[in-house]
């Protein structure tokens, strides 16, 4: 053998070993992500075999001549597929690592949230920074977020070197009082109460709200963990029992997709603006899409079943929102997913777009929607779902707005089955940070696998729970009265009845839900 075959022999061993390796990897990772059904695994491992048989062939049955053409053309035949076949590896590879790493991410049961709190001054005080301020008396919530405020007041004073003076008020608004009135150089309040704090001053008409007339001196982060939510042991109970029943794509399920009123890219412990439940029968491959309004007047379970609005539940966990909904429907909500409008936006950009349907021509923002079909980004879809002051109806339109636009997602991403798995690592990877889910990775697997094997064409109803306009005191908000949406119960059983057909693997249709 001559040494030129031998030097070629070598380099085409080298290439062919890491070739497999490669190969090899990404057939692991892919099975390790387990997105794909057996009938995709078993064409791409036969392509895998393919690619391995023909580089072999190229290789050291043609490219191993001591001269002629074949030579030649063997050996370039040869290392264009090798490297090709390495190309493709390395590339499934990096996908199918980056997109189980996403699905744990989102779907880790420790994953943190944000709590942002603020020290706030009026906007005409001399202080610029919290240390012009250091001498002044804060006012704190005493009955509410109490966690959080110890810990912003513990933070500002190591930070001043100083233990700093406090006042303590019962609820935000009492807080706001004190600062408007001079009792109170600055107060520490939860962005989250300054939110509903502003709600419920242009409510009641105020000329300015609390954001209007006053200013962020100073922002205090806390990664909170979610985990530390109390788990009820008779609802693990109910968990296991479900888990025997078979997995998400062979039982329904309810899912509650609470959306939060924040933009950022990690998510804020604060209110709920969407509160949409989704009920799947993966067998009839029917879906209810049904919309509770954020001002809905229900038990807050934070408050022992004290009244409230549904969006304040959000302030107290997800998991409390989840048991307020339980406690509405008398349904076992048995999976949350929350994302933030951040999220919401990516995610849509991330699958390329949707076709929404309009019920009304309305301009908002930069943008224009005709009645009809309306293709959206995730930027004018994000506008399109938030819109309410356009509305006669109000909350009410943008509610079912909201659902409009989940339903078109849901008819995208089932309707092609290549860009979903194409643009799987994209999606997930999208909204990390921004999206959690107590789904685990198996669950959302399992999904994925069923969409792609049977390509099913979902059935997709939805309904509204409404009521009529009032003013109420709230468990959050005890000292001042709010707008609230005070339900209508005959409403609330038409959705119990909606909920239990799908569960119970009927067929329901637009006109069921429409009907009394």
């Amino acid at each position: 053998m001559s040494t030129a075959k031998k030097k070629w022999l070598a380099f085409a061993t080298i290439i062919f070993i890491v070739q497999i390796a490669l190969e090899t990897f990404a057939a692991y990772q892919m099975m390790r992500t387990n997105i794909l059904p057996h009938k995709y695994t078993f064409v791409i491992l036969a392509g895998e075999v393919i690619m391995v048989l023909l580089t072999a062939i190229f290789l050291f049955t043609m490219g191993a001549r001591e001269a002629g053409a074949a030579k030649v053309i063997g050996r370039i035949l040869g290392i264009i597929f090798a490297i090709a076949a390495i190309g493709v590896s390395i590339y499934a590879t990096v996908l199918f690592m980056k997109a189980s790493q996403t699905v744990n991410e989102i779907t880790n049961t420790d994953k943190r949230v944000e709590a942002v709190v603020g020290v706030y001054v009026m906007n005409e005080d001399p202080a610029q920074t919290i240390e012009d301020a250091a001498d002044y008396t804060f006012g704190i919530m005493t009955d509410y977020d109490q966690e959080h405020t110890e810990d912003a007041v513990s933070h500002i004073s190591d930070h001043l070197g100083k233990e700093i003076a406090t006042e303590g008020s019962p609820s935000v608004f009492e807080t706001a009082e004190a600062l408007y009135n001079g009792e109170v150089g600055a107060v520490i309040v939860n962005k989250a109460y300054v939110d509903l704090l502003d709600d419920n001053e242009a409510d009641t008409g105020a000329e300015k709200t609390f954001s209007d007339r006053t200013r962020l001196l100073y922002e205090v982060t806390f990664e909170v963990d979610m985990s530390t939510e109390t788990v009820d042991p008779e609802e693990e109970q109910a968990a296991a029992n479900r888990k025997k029943l078979g997995t998400v794509s062979e039982r329904p399920f309810i899912m509650y997709i609470s959306g939060s009123d924040t933009t950022g890219y990690l998510l804020e412990s604060t209110r709920s603006d969407v509160n949409i439940l989704v009920v799947v029968n993966p067998v009839t491959k029917q879906i209810l899409l049904l919309n509770t309004p954020r001002d809905f007047y229900v038990e807050n379970p934070a408050g022992n079943g004290a009244l409230d609005k549904l969006t304040h539940c959000g302030i107290y966990g997800i998991s409390n929102s989840v048991a307020a909904l339980s406690w509405l429907y008398d349904a076992d909500i048995e999976y949350y997913a929350q994302i933030n409008f951040t999220g919401f936006e990516t995610l849509i950009d991330a699958i390329g777009g949707v076709t929404v349907y309009s019920e009304y021509e309305f301009s908002a923002k930069d943008y224009t929607y005709y009645v009809g079909y309306n293709d959206m980004d995730g930027a004018k879809a994000l506008v399109f779902a938030r819109e309410r002051h356009s509305f006669a109806g109000g909350d009410r339109v943008r509610g079912q707005n909201q659902m409009r636009v989940i339903n078109a997602v849901i008819q995208k991403i089932s309707s092609d089955g290549v860009a979903l798995l194409t643009n799987y690592s994209q999606i997930m990877n999208s909204i990390q940070g921004m999206f959690k889910t107590n789904m685990t990775s198996s669950d959302i697997e399992a999904l994925i696998k069923l969409q792609l094997n049977e390509m099913p064409s979902w059935n997709v109803v939805s309904y509204a729970v409404t009521g009529s306009d009032g003013s109420a005191t709230t468990y959050t908000t005890p000292g001042a009265y709010a707008y609230v949406m005070i339900r209508d119960e005959s409403t609330v059983e038409k959705a119990k009845e909606l909920i239990n057909m799908v569960l119970d693997g009927e067929t329901i249709t637009s006109e069921d839900a429409m009907a009394d």
